[in-house]
C-alpha cells in the first residue's frame, strides 16, 4: 500500500514514447511525422507503453503500429517531457528516442500516414508542446544532451 499517497495501490502513470526519425533533403532536415488524431495537426509518431512493457520494446511497437515502419530499437533518449495531471488522461511521462535506421515493410500505401516536413514546417504543422518537443528533439541530438521538458517547455537549473 502507497500509505504516504492514501491509496492501497501505486498512481496511475501514462508513459509516452515516440521516434526523431530524420533524413536530410538537399541541404534541409526533414522530420518524420504522423497525424495527431484530430484536426489538422501532426506529431513525432509514436504511442503509450502498455503497462509493464520496457519503453525501448513500446518504441518499436507503437513505430511499427502507427507508420508501418520496422525500426530497429532506439539508440538513445534525446527528451523526456512530463506532462501534469490534468493535461491528458494522467499525468505521464513522453519520451523521445533517436529514431534508428528504419526499413518500410510491405504494407498497403492506404493503411498508414505520415509525412516528412522541416524543421520550419512543424512550426506550423505542429502544436506548441508537440512542436516544443521537435526543436528540443534536435537540440539534443546536436548537442548530445538529453533535454527535460514539462509539458514542452524546456526546465532550466535555478542559479545559486
Amino acid at each position: 500500500m502507497y500509505v504516504e499517497l492514501g491509496r492501497p495501490e501505486p498512481p496511475r502513470r501514462r508513459t509516452g514514447v515516440a521516434g526523431f526519425f530524420t533524413r536530410c533533403v538537399g541541404d534541409e532536415l526533414n522530420v518524420l511525422l504522423m497525424p495527431a488524431g484530430t484536426g489538422e495537426s501532426w506529431r513525432l509518431p509514436g504511442g503509450d507503453a502498455q503497462s509493464d512493457e520496457f519503453i525501448h520494446e513500446a518504441y518499436v511497437r507503437e513505430i511499427a503500429e502507427r507508420t508501418g515502419l520496422s525500426p530497429i530499437p532506439p539508440e538513445e533518449i534525446l527528451v523526456v517531457d512530463h506532462v501534469p495531471r490534468g493535461v491528458t488522461e494522467a499525468e505521464g511521462l513522453d519520451v523521445v528516442f533517436k529514431g534508428a535506421d528504419f526499413v518500410p515493410y510491405a504494407t498497403d500505401p492506404g493503411t498508414t500516414a505520415y509525412r516528412w516536413a522541416t524543421l520550419k514546417e512543424t512550426d506550423t504543422l505542429c502544436l506548441g508542446p508537440e512542436r516544443d518537443r521537435i526543436h528540443s528533439a534536435h537540440e539534443a541530438w546536436l548537442t548530445g544532451r538529453t533535454a527535460y521538458l514539462i509539458w514542452g517547455e524546456r526546465v532550466t537549473a535555478p542559479r545559486s
